[in-house]
């Protein structure tokens, strides 16, 4: 007989990892926070996500270079995935997508979706 609660317990053992959160219980503060969160899993996941992306250091992009410019969704796709396989330091996925991004580039500024400007600036920042 199928058994769901074992199931489920099984599907979040292999596919997600448990952390605890110690609070002191005079830190009140905090607590009143924690306790007006509506989502304290998705709160704490996106302070996260925050401190990853402003504290970042690249590791094959020239972050000197900024993108200041508007993004088709296709291309925006590829940059995040090139910046997520650069802090990952998954060098043949990132130089994947970083020739994916200056293929995609050429077929923007072929479209006049992006100038050609623009284009060397994302090959320049996404460096092959």
């Amino acid at each position: 007989m199928f058994n769901q609660q074992k199931y489920i317990n099984s599907y979040i053992k292999d596919n997600y990892r448990t952390i605890k959160l110690r609070i002191r219980n005079d830190d009140k503060v905090l607590i009143n926070k924690i306790n007006n969160v509506d989502n304290i899993n998705k709160y704490i996941l996106e302070l996260i996500k925050k401190d990853i992306l402003e504290n970042r250091i690249y590791n094959y992009i020239d972050n000197d270079i900024q993108i200041d410019f508007e993004l088709s969704i296709t291309m925006e796709d590829l940059v995040n995935k090139a910046e997520e396989a650069d802090l990952l330091e998954d060098y043949g996925l990132y130089m994947n997508l970083a020739e994916a991004i200056d293929s995609q580039g050429k077929k923007e500024v072929n479209n006049h979706i992006i100038t050609e400007t623009e284009w060397k600036r994302l090959t320049s920042r996404y460096c092959l």
